[in-house]
């Protein structure tokens, strides 16, 4: 099997707004592709990262495992410089954060 390269995806920065609701510029550098997964985190969606790593299957990994297996490692998947683990807890995105390490458990 092909190994793949990953570009590493950027969150430059975050701007806060003055309300409650998620107003909040993000700025993502790098592969696009994968900004969603900086994104879901940012925003703290659960459903938007399940959905990421759902669309990733075959073009990453052959199963749903082999996605997780492959962009939970922080060289492969980055966001502001930190794996997607990392970046979930500085950023207090606590039902990412829970749903990754339940994914992680199950590898």
């Amino acid at each position: 099997m092909k190994k793949l390269l990953l570009a590493t995806t950027a969150l430059l920065s975050c701007y806060a707004s003055a309300s409650d609701s998620f107003d909040k510029e993000l700025v993502f550098v790098g592969n696009q592709e994968l900004a969603n997964f900086c994104k879901a985190v940012a925003k703290d969606d659960v459903s938007l990262l399940r959905r990421s790593f759902s669309n990733k299957v075959g073009v990453f990994a052959t199963s749903k495992a082999g996605v997780y297996e492959l962009l939970l490692n922080e060289e492969n998947l980055s966001c502001n410089g930190k794996g997607i683990k990392e970046f979930s807890k500085e950023r207090n995105a606590d039902q990412v954060l829970s749903y990754l390490q339940t994914v992680e458990q199950g590898i």
